[in-house]
């Protein structure tokens, strides 16, 4: 409902185009970078009045309500399997002849991925989630007959997770229509990498860089950057790309497809992963002693371009930034990012200036990784670039993030993009990831209250000013 009710006040705001995390389930962190599918929906962020509304849960079942604090994952875990738990018995009790037809249609739609999807997720919990190159070996390898006793052993667990990504996509769906009903579109996020304790390591073990005994011998990362010294060491399995050029890249077809069904534009996280990924010897302690290795993103573009017909992508093209990256976003034509806090150094070449804007830019304050606009202005420890910063906005620091929402509002940039915590003014403690940290992360919420007419006015105000 609450969605519902944010759709309504960036409509308010005269707002267009609505920005947000992966939809994929978080790891334990909370990080939706770092998912157990990449296909799977978050059903943590299913709403149980919209399952009552629907006729999918009776009202007494709903919880109760809460004040607005930090998400607690491991809380947030147990009570959506609660209310998902629910909401299944209700529904096999009392749901609609047109409901439980529904249910089938998507389950038999989105087998090819869901049938191993909840097969995996159940096999976890059965094995107390360890991760899946730890179980049985016939279970590991991915055995036929195995694969068969387990699906008939725990045929009530993967109900529940079929179930519960019926009730995410059915949700998701109405919203995004409303959405766009009101004028709004509605910008994804795919990540490039996928976790080696997944689905989709398990099921399409070919598809990686493993060793015999199934895990890892390189990993994903980054070598130092703005946001790390060390470099960032993710730790996700490389894939084989040749194998993958082998089957027409039929496993990132299918998920482009996927994902364009469940937004109007797709941020391609980690862009500059298309053209050369960092290698990592696993068990490295830092990102620093990696090496380039070169990926047929040109193969992979033209032929999505050929099978989707479309290409509404946006290159997340920050951090170590190549000749061979910047001519392969450019061929495709897809935006190019830039943030404005990356834009003080006194360096008059820094792209992330805005006169130094082009044509097909998607300009931000800051993204998912930075402090907040206040918060960075507040408390960084680069003194020269804050002191420009101040002089250049003409701001304190109270008033720095709606200064520096106006001056990417006025920027050149196609697209401009404010994360809530700059519009709500606020600090470092909203602050929402911080790179290379695995701790309180992903847990900031805002409270509805805080999104007012005046503010939604005052947004609305300043996009007609600009002429955006």
């Amino acid at each position: 409902m609450e969605a519902y009710r944010f759709i309504d006040w960036l409509h308010q705001a005269g707002q267009r185009v609505w920005q947000i995390l992966p939809l994929t389930i978080p790891d334990h962190t909370g990080s939706p970078y770092s998912s157990s599918s990449s296909m799977a929906g978050n059903w943590l962020l299913i709403s149980p009045d919209e399952l009552v509304r629907a006729g999918l849960l009776d009202k007494s079942s709903l919880p109760p309500t809460t004040p607005v604090a930090p998400v607690n994952f491991r809380t947030i875990f147990r009570e959506r399997a609660e209310i998902i738990t629910r909401s299944l018995n209700f529904f096999i009790s009392h749901g609609s002849a047109e409901l439980k037809k529904e249910f089938l249609l998507f389950k038999n739609h989105e087998s090819p991925w869901l049938d191993d999807m909840a097969l995996f997720m159940a096999l976890k919990d059965y094995f107390h989630y360890q991760p899946w190159h730890r179980w049985p070996k016939n279970l590991t390898s991915r055995q036929p007959q195995a694969l068969a006793g387990a699906k008939k052993k725990l045929k009530k667990s993967t109900a529940f997770y079929e179930y519960g990504q019926w009730l995410f996509y059915r949700q998701w769906r109405h919203l995004k229509s409303y959405a766009n009903k009101k004028g709004i579109a509605i910008i994804g996020d795919l990540p490039f990498f996928v976790c080696h304790d997944s689905v989709d390591v398990w099921s399409h073990q070919n598809m990686f860089k493993l060793n015999e005994r199934h895990l890892t011998s390189f990993v994903s990362g980054v070598p130092p950057d703005y946001f790390s010294a060390k470099g960032q060491i993710w730790g996700d399995p490389q894939y084989d790309w040749p194998f993958l050029a082998q089957t027409n890249f039929d496993w990132w077809t299918k998920r482009f497809q996927q994902a364009l069904t469940l937004y109007d534009c797709i941020r391609l996280d980690h862009f500059r992963g298309y053209q050369a990924v960092w290698y990592i010897k696993h068990g490295s302690y830092t990102a620093r002693h990696g090496h380039w290795e070169p990926v047929p993103g040109e193969k992979l573009f033209h032929l999505l371009k050929r099978q989707l017909h479309r290409l509404p992508f946006i290159a997340e093209d920050l951090g170590i930034i190549t000749d061979e990256v910047t001519a392969l976003r450019q061929q495709f034509n897809f935006p190019s990012t830039r943030v404005l806090q990356f834009s003080f150094d006194g360096l008059l070449g820094n792209v992330h200036r805005p006169a130094n804007y082009d044509h097909n830019v998607i300009a931000y304050t800051g993204t998912h990784d930075n402090d907040t606009a206040r918060g960075w202005i507040s408390n960084s420890d680069k003194s020269g670039e804050i002191q420009n910063a101040l002089k250049q906005t003409g701001a304190t620091t109270a008033t720095f993030a709606w200064k520096l929402i106006e001056k990417g509002m006025h920027s050149k940039a196609d697209t401009f993009i404010a994360p809530l915590q700059d519009i709500l003014n606020l600090g470092s403690e909203a602050r929402f990831n911080k790179p290379a940290t695995k701790r309180k992360n992903w847990r900031w919420r805002f409270e509805a209250e805080s999104l007012t007419s005046d503010l939604a006015d005052k947004l609305r105000r300043l996009a007609l000013r600009v002429g955006r």
